[in-house]
């Protein structure tokens, strides 16, 4: 044990604290006590208060969601029971109802975090609710819904408490039938906070960034990093408060529970599908009923007969073998993005009793077929890759002992089969360029997953699907098909639902952080019980890949123990992975910028990786719109706070190296941006020359962030597009050229299951001025979802100086498909004759409009390149960005003549105006729609 985290835990035990004997020899404490305040971060900007707004009445509105579904979000007020009643935002926290307001200002901007009060999250809170009941309250049942609170809540229904619940990701049920009135109606429901919720650690250059997390780990299942990690300060409420819809429903008599719908391909055949209905009916009767349950969805109805005792709990069973509608003939598949496309299903299960109803649900799901190349340890320790096939296994028990998993060289390791388990139920799967990594598959091909960690949705949880669905658009953007569910901190319908649409397949961990750094949570039972309630309510989503109980570590054994029986039980149709690194995975990191680009392939490309990231630096506009101008240039304590770790110095030093010492932030940014590119498409093609050749998969440390950051992202807070996005998006193409860094090879990634025959490659070698100094071409056919060799291509001797390499893949039509230019240095390491080229001249020219998409054609008119083109949709009024936006190309290169079609896609404001800028172009407007 570390001195320090020794002398935290004596401390711990002197004050009686009862969760001292969990912290063991666990390091990550946290802040005992606030830290100096001479090492606080400091503006040069007062933090302007805001005017707190006139709290005016708001009328309650009950609105009708189902056939006997009411959604109870408007009409909200939020009380400290000192302070007086705040119009409350519902669903939202605590925070953010006091931000919304007017109390405090927002907290992403500048240090107003700072001028926010950490007592937010160490009192009580009360909402308020007052309504009549939409329907005659005789003869039904009645149930508030709570379908996510944070941290634990008392419901009061006319003075009456229905109950409690507790942890931020279980539902609450209550029965409501004997004290909701047909007038008005009082809901109270009181929040308590997190028992541990920590002291945050606030970064600033002097303080460093700190440690990641503290005591709230010990309150899991909640919001972790709500605490403050590299990556988000300490949110001042821990994101307390009703986080999620409430809901009031009515049955008469029966009650239906959740339903779960598996399906079936007896791969390799996938022409049909075989559906299993699972769902669970009660009896809220002292007297026995007979009663249907029926399923509808695509023009069938399938129904069966249920008997029901009173008060009996039944889970009613249909199968193909007695239903034989519930057989699919050429389903419509879902796939991950890129692979095809996303169908999904909505089947409607009712329960009736002499044909009237007395509940009903909406399920969708997708048709699809999780399959999982893995390497298992047998019984007589042999070490086999073989195929894991939840579905074809069903519920039950686990199969894999990962307790007494094998371990093997490096610390990496599999789990063990069990005994008593036939090793006939998996299919051998022998390969021995894939190591020992783990390759998802959908509907029986391999996938090569490619995305981002989720920290967390947003930082105060403002999880609306309209807030998230552009970042979802993005990742389809960027080609990616997996997201990480980072220790379950975006776990919520809207994000689910999204994933399936977009064709997002999500790692999905539950609340348990780093083993050995990260404390255990207090409450094993708590936790399991969040945990299967999220199960059971998101199981039908077909996006959901992975159940994963910890981020960089094994959950300790009681809680594996159980997790893995409950998911069996309960689910059994995805892998539960005990580990997010090591197991069938390789250990995660790096996360800073890489100074030699070709240690990606050298020493990292190799497995299946859910962590890697870099630096990623936001652009001017970006930077300006989370910060006052003064702090914005030169680099201040208020980029530290918003997570410049350290400085950032390989980056920094990158950029000075490369380009030349920044004279202003917007010189700065150009340069900056271009190593964003650069860096992550290196990571990405690094993993991509090692296609099925021990590489399966490589998620960013991070795709997205929750607040305005300086580190870990692709896109800003307000989707804001960086050069990071555009060099994720050129390596992740479906069908994309490359050459590597490496080996110096040119090849074709396909992550398709389209083969290419008769395809044509160029590589042409350009000079700075843009004059051509050297082509080849080559004829190839393209694998599908493989990798293709084209011919191995060395420095030519024409290429001198500052050179840029450009290869192109076309069709046997001549179409290009994939177009990828590298700029190789001037053999000193730098670039800085970039500087010295004219300025930039670009036409553009206006091809297609149709509402809010236009396609348009740029063409550089001047004698050189122009370098890292960005464009922007903006207000043509005021100049302002109009975010989110979504043009097909970025932070690309056009030669002198060269003309590129973009296609540009935007929310229509009205008057708009399309701008360009790069590194040789000031920004220039260049088009002006109506």
């Amino acid at each position: 044990m570390e001195r320090n985290a020794k002398f935290q835990w004596i401390f711990c035990l002197l004050l009686g604290c009862a969760t001292s004997l969990v912290a063991q020899n666990v390091a990550n404490w946290g802040l005992t006590h606030p830290q100096p305040k001479e090492t606080l971060p400091k503006s040069k900007a007062q933090i302007m208060m805001p005017t707190p707004k006139a709290q005016t009445p708001v009328e309650a509105v009950v609105e009708k969601v189902g056939e006997s579904d009411f959604l109870l979000n408007r009409g909200w007020k939020l009380t400290d029971g000192k302070n007086g009643w705040y119009n409350a935002t519902v669903p939202g926290t605590v925070l953010t109802t006091l931000v919304d307001q007017g109390v405090y200002p927002d907290p992403y901007y500048g240090l107003n975090n700072l001028a926010i009060p950490d007592t937010l999250c160490r009192m009580d809170w009360w909402y308020r609710l007052e309504f009549n009941s939409p329907v005659p309250t005789e003869g039904r049942e009645a149930w508030l819904v709570f379908k996510g609170i944070n941290y634990q809540a008392e419901i009061w229904l006319n003075d009456v408490c229905l109950g409690t619940m507790k942890g931020a990701f279980i539902r609450g049920e209550f029965n409501a039938t004997d004290h909701l009135v047909d007038g008005k109606n009082t809901l109270v429901v009181r929040i308590l906070p997190p028992p541990n919720p920590g002291i945050p650690h606030e970064q600033s250059q002097s303080a460093g960034n700190g440690m990641n997390g503290g005591q709230l780990c010990l309150d899991g299942p909640t919001f972790i990093s709500s605490e403050g990690w590299d990556w988000v300060p300490g949110i001042r409420d821990r994101n307390i408060g009703i986080w999620q819809d409430v809901h009031l429903r009515f049955t008469n008599g029966i009650r239906l529970h959740d339903t779960q719908v598996v399906t079936h391909l007896a791969l390799p055949d996938t022409t049909v599908a075989e559906i299993t209905v699972r769902t669970e009916v009660e009896n809220l009767q002292p007297i026995a009923k007979q009663v249907s349950v029926d399923l509808n969805f695509e023009g069938k109805k399938v129904t069966q007969e249920v008997n029901l005792a009173p008060k009996e709990r039944k889970t009613v069973v249909f199968t193909t073998d007695v239903h034989k509608t519930l057989e699919l003939k050429s389903p419509r598949l879902w796939w991950p993005n890129n692979y095809g496309r996303q169908e999904l299903y909505t089947m409607d299960v009712v329960v009736a009793e002499k044909g009237v109803s007395s509940d009903s649900k909406k399920v969708r799901f997708g048709v699809r077929e999780l399959s999982y190349e893995l390497e298992v340890c047998f019984p007589d320790d042999s070490i086999r890759r073989v195929e894991y096939r939840p579905t074809v296994m069903g519920q039950g028990e686990p199969i894999f002992d990962n307790i007494n998993r094998k371990y093997i060289e490096g610390g990496m390791c599999m789990p063990r089969l069990k005994k008593n388990v036939s090793s006939d139920i998996l299919v051998p799967a022998p390969d021995k360029a894939m190591q020992h990594y783990m390759v998802i598959k959908v509907n029986g091909k391999r996938i090569f997953c490619k995305g981002g960690n989720w920290g967390m949705d947003d930082a105060m949880k403002r999880v609306s699907r309209e807030h998230l669905e552009p970042y979802f658009r993005l990742h389809k953007e960027a080609n990616f098909n997996m997201i990480r569910n980072w220790t379950g901190e975006s776990t919520e319908e809207s994000f689910y639902e999204l994933c399936d649409e977009y064709g997002m397949l999500v790692f999905n961990d539950f609340w348990l952080s780093t083993q050995g750094y990260n404390m255990p949570v207090n409450d094993d039972n708590l936790f399991l019980r969040n945990a299967e309630d999220v199960v059971v309510r998101f199981r039908n989503h077909p996006s959901i890949a992975v159940w994963n109980p910890r981020n960089e570590g094994f959950a300790p054994v009681y809680i594996e123990e159980h997790l893995a029986k409950m998911i069996a039980e309960k689910d059994g149709t995805r892998y539960y992975s005990p580990n997010s690194t090591h197991c069938n995975l390789r250990p995660s990191g790096p996360w800073n910028y890489h100074k030699n680009p070709v240690d990606y392939y050298r020493d990292r490309a190799h497995g299946f990786n859910t962590e890697q990231g870099s630096t990623s630096i936001p652009t001017e506009e970006s930077i300006l719109a989370m910060m006052d101008v003064k702090d914005a240039w030169p680099i201040s304590d208020v980029w530290y706070y918003h997570d410049l770790h350290g400085g950032q110095r390989e980056f920094m030093e990158a950029i000075d190296r490369k380009y030349g010492k920044p004279t202003d932030l917007k010189d700065f940014s150009r340069k900056a941006q271009i190593v964003n590119y650069d860096s992550h498409r290196a990571m990405m093609e690094a993993w991509n020359s090692k296609m099925w050749n021990s590489t399966s998969g490589l998620l960013l440390w991070m795709s997205h962030q929750a607040w305005p950051s300086m580190v870990w992202q692709i896109y800003s807070w307000d989707y804001e597009t960086f050069g990071s996005f555009y060099g994720c998006r050129k390596a992740c193409e479906p069908i994309h050229i490359q050459k590597n860094l490496d080996d110096q090879k040119v090849v074709v990634v396909n992550t398709s299951l389209k083969e290419i025959k008769g395809a044509k490659v160029i590589y042409e070698v350009y000079s700075l001025e843009g004059k051509s100094l050297f082509k080849r071409t080559s004829k190839l056919n393209v694998l599908a979802n493989g990798l293709t060799e084209c011919f191995v291509q060395d420095k030519p001797i024409s290429a001198s100086g500052v050179y840029m390499e450009r290869l192109i893949l076309q069709d046997k039509r001549g179409k290009v498909i994939s177009i990828n230019d590298y700029w190789q240095d001037n053999g000193e390491g730098d670039f800085q004759g970039f500087n010295a080229l004219e300025e930039a001249s670009i036409n553009c020219k206006l091809i297609r409009q149709e509402k809010s998409q236009i396609q348009i054609e740029l063409q550089n008119t001047g004698a050189m390149p122009a370098l890292a083109l960005k464009l922007n949709v903006r207000e043509a009024d005021t100049d302002k960005r109009i975010l989110p936006a979504y043009a097909s190309d970025g932070y690309f290169n056009l030669l002198p003549g060269e003309k590129r079609t973009v296609t540009v896609e935007y929310v229509s404001r009205g008057k708009v105006a399309i701008s360009a800028e790069g590194y040789n172009l000031k920004r220039s407007r260049l088009l002006t729609l109506k």
